[in-house]
């Protein structure tokens, strides 16, 4: 039986900054505002790492012990392949150019919802770790230890980001934080932290060659009841050729 929705007020949204420094990590994740963990069996499928059943509500997201360590190698392991990472975390000046450009933000209110704050949860911790100012002067060079709450507002954001890149056709300085974003998630992937909204699809993609997971028997009798339904309309027969090593 499905879920009684409770009444709720109408959401009112407020562009107020507040009180508390962006750099306190502490994430709400309320019902309908995240996205859901990809499930154990479509991880294993596509062999990625710590598969686990868990939920971003949970205290406990049973990460790996090493997965401090697992986070800043792969940060430096991308450092030293991709030089636009390097040059997105470094050129940037906080204009705020992006900032009303994402459907995120304006939908929400929240601040780290905009492109500029969202790649500064990453930025923050490159500084610390990546960076003589950030290792010298910490916070006040707008670094960030790296800890379970950061990595769990890291999943809460830039799971939000559709990747649609308007931020970055309004940043003077040409940063695309849509690949900042994908760093991001590619980071997270390394802990098995993913969403089964990607991850599926991809499953049932290696499965059955199709995002949906059709098997290619019930594939195939959708297309004969659509030749079917044609003709019955229009009066032509459609030829569609399957091979039959597919059925």
């Amino acid at each position: 039986m499905a879920e009684e929705v409770s009444k709720e007020k109408p959401l009112t949204i407020d562009y107020t900054p507040p009180p508390k420094s962006w750099m306190e990590p502490a994430v709400e994740f309320r019902k309908g505002t995240y996205s859901y963990p990809a499930a154990p069996k479509h991880e294993k499928y596509l062999d990625l790492p710590n598969p686990g059943v868990w939920q971003p509500r949970d205290k406990d997201w049973k990460l790996p012990e090493n997965w401090k360590e697992t986070i800043l190698m792969g940060m430096k392991d991308r450092l030293s392949r991709y030089r636009s990472f390097r040059l997105f975390l470094d050129i940037c000046v906080r204009c705020g150019a992006c900032a009303d450009k994402c459907h995120f933000f304006i939908g929400s209110g929240d601040p780290k919802n905009m492109p500029v704050l969202r790649t500064e949860l990453l930025r923050s911790v490159y500084r610390r770790y990546f960076t003589l100012s950030g290792r010298i002067f910490g916070r006040l060079a707008g670094a960030r230890e790296l800890t379970e709450e950061v990595l769990k507002e890291w999943f809460y954001y830039f799971f939000q980001c559709t990747e649609c890149r308007r931020c970055s056709v309004f940043c003077p300085y040409g940063i695309d934080t849509c690949e900042m974003t994908m760093m991001a998630r590619e980071l997270l992937n390394l802990l098995g932290l993913n969403i089964n909204w990607i991850v599926e699809p991809a499953s049932n993609c290696y499965r059955t060659g199709n995002h949906l997971g059709i098997p290619p028997n019930a594939f195939k009798s959708t297309v004969d009841f659509a030749i079917d339904e044609i003709k019955e309309v229009t009066g032509i027969q459609v030829e569609v050729s399957i091979h039959l090593s597919l059925c």
